[in-house]
């Protein structure tokens, strides 16, 4: 059994939970105030809502999987660094356009966009390299800590948000994050080189010898992402867990693109509320971060995801009816709450499931063939999200985003998942 202080003395981890909590401080904050530019600034409707909710998964359906090759092939340290230096610098045109008083909802969206697609980078190479980094027994162990970390962060981050939006406007509140990368990538600068070597070949020992030109590297990519693919396919647990998770996906991207205009058109919420409402997610996702272990030796990690899908869902349908219910802000706070608890019970798990079983010389591209697909649907649940909030309304389009998570929560009862554990 390893020591509950071992994974503190791995200088490797230690390093990349400081940049993990870093960015993911300067991240609280602009996941509140960049959509609070669009609404309260520009004024922005549902249908630029859904575009904006899709800016931000679009990128993981163009570039995913070349990101998968990429990152399977070098080593994943310089890419973390480096897509942390251009989010900042990113972010940092935001305030200044405001500054000049040329903010538009374009360069929002472009920003969005440039920014997700460094962040399918980040999170690709972030995912892959600890299995590198820590034992496959302290996967669960690593992976809880991280999610504490970001539980914490969502409790003090989106109240902090809204403080800031309301003194100093959401475009300024956008600096800090920018901040927060720089910091990331100080620290990510002294990983150790625990981190093995990729190999720069194909994996197949039958595979073709290199051949050069742009056709023979556009062959070689895309077997490489073929390895990625067929891993995915033919595992049983992967390609259940990608089903189900794609229609979370779904569901989360429908509530997302109007989620925000919920709460301050039909509930009323000041930017303060909203952070303070945001926080109760992080309060619910700490309790979820600290559980998660126990919950999965005790309950095994598939019954685990079952139990954060059912508190997931229950949080979604109360709020959207948080109004209805009466006491709007403590409603949408133990909505949150739920949401938080439930999705980190989930996320942990089926996170720790994937790394576990999955080989770690082909975790990039895995993760990167399942992430095409997820937010695939997510860049379409975005878009559906908008037009059903123009056309039935912001409760409606909530309410239809927990149905698709019901229907992820019967999926969830197949045995492949539900009895699935970490060995």
């Amino acid at each position: 059994m390893t020591h509950p202080g071992s994974l503190w003395r791995n200088r490797s981890f230690a390093r990349l939970w400081v940049a993990h909590v870093t960015s993911g401080a300067g991240t609280a904050i602009t996941n509140v105030a960049l959509p609070l530019a669009a609404v309260l600034v520009l004024g922005a409707t549902p249908t630029q809502m859904g575009l904006l909710a899709a800016a931000g998964s679009l990128p993981n359906l163009l570039f995913g999987l070349l990101a998968g090759v990429w990152i399977d092939r070098v080593r994943r340290k310089p890419i973390l660094i480096w897509a942390d230096i251009g989010r900042a610098l990113l972010l940092v045109t935001i305030p200044v356009a405001a500054w000049l008083g040329q903010l538009s909802f374009l360069q929002i969206w472009l920003v969005t966009f440039a920014a997700g697609t460094l962040t399918v980078f980040f999170q690709i190479a972030a995912i892959s390299v600890l299995p590198a980094l820590v034992e496959k027994r302290q996967l669960v162990e690593a992976n809880s800590r991280l999610s504490t970390s970001d539980a914490v962060i969502a409790i003090a981050g989106p109240a902090a948000a809204g403080g800031l939006v309301q003194l100093f406007s959401a475009p300024r509140a956008i600096l800090v994050d920018a901040v927060s990368y720089l910091l990331s990538a100080l620290a990510l600068g002294g990983v150790a080189e625990e981190e093995p070597q990729p190999a720069s070949q194909p994996d197949r020992d039958d595979a073709p010898k290199p051949v050069k030109g742009i056709r023979a590297e556009a062959v070689s990519i895309g077997r490489e992402v073929g390895e990625g693919v067929f891993e995915l396919l033919r595992t049983p647990l992967l390609r259940a867990l990608t089903f189900t998770s794609s229609l979370g996906m779904l569901a989360g991207s429908i509530s997302a693109a109007v989620q925000m205009l919920f709460l301050v058109n039909q509930l009323h919420f000041t930017p303060s509320i909203i952070g303070i409402v945001a926080a109760c997610s992080g309060i619910g996702s700490l309790a979820g971060a600290m559980l998660a272990g126990r919950a999965a030796r005790h309950l095994q990690a598939g019954r685990t995801l079952l139990l954060g899908k059912l508190l997931w869902i229950v949080g979604a349908l109360l709020l959207a009816t948080a109004d209805l219910i009466g006491r709007e802000i403590a409603s949408a706070g133990v909505a949150q709450a739920l949401v938080g608890l439930g999705s980190t019970l989930y996320f942990v798990n089926q996170l720790s499931l994937r790394q576990a079983i999955t080989s770690v010389r082909l975790l990039g591209r895995v993760t990167a063939a399942r992430r095409f697909v997820l937010f695939g649907v997510a860049t379409v649940g975005a878009f559906i999200g908008g037009a059903l909030g123009e056309s039935i309304g912001l409760r409606a389009t909530l309410l239809v985003g927990s149905a698709a998570l019901a229907m992820e929560l019967v999926l969830l009862l197949l045995p492949t998942i539900r009895r699935a554990r970490i060995e």
